[in-house]
């Protein structure tokens, strides 16, 4: 469902919009839509290459499948941040809990 949002926006980054729309043919709330949904990827992205948050984080931040977010990830050449003993770690702890 979407809601309706007023923000005030810097003037280079309104002229940002306003140039991306004219060229894309779009309306600029089209755009504004598009670049939020850019941004979350990366930040999805940014925050689990450093490990700070799970495959499956990062995919629901993003408002992506997991299986999208692997992809999107393997374009990128960004490989699991999760150290072998981190790795080991929770291989035991799967263990214990069956």
């Amino acid at each position: 469902m979407q809601k309706i949002l007023s923000m005030r926006i810097d003037e280079d980054d309104l002229e940002f919009v306003k140039l991306e729309a004219k060229e894309e043919k779009a309306d600029k709330a089209k755009i504004i839509r598009e670049l939020i949904e850019k941004g979350r990827l990366q930040v999805s992205i940014e925050q689990y290459s450093k490990g700070k948050i799970s495959l499956g984080k990062a995919a629901e931040k993003a408002g992506i499948t997991i299986s999208e977010m692997m992809d999107k990830l393997a374009e990128l050449g960004i490989q699991n941040p999760m150290t072998k003993e981190q790795y080991l770690q929770g291989l035991k702890n799967a263990e214990e809990m069956l």
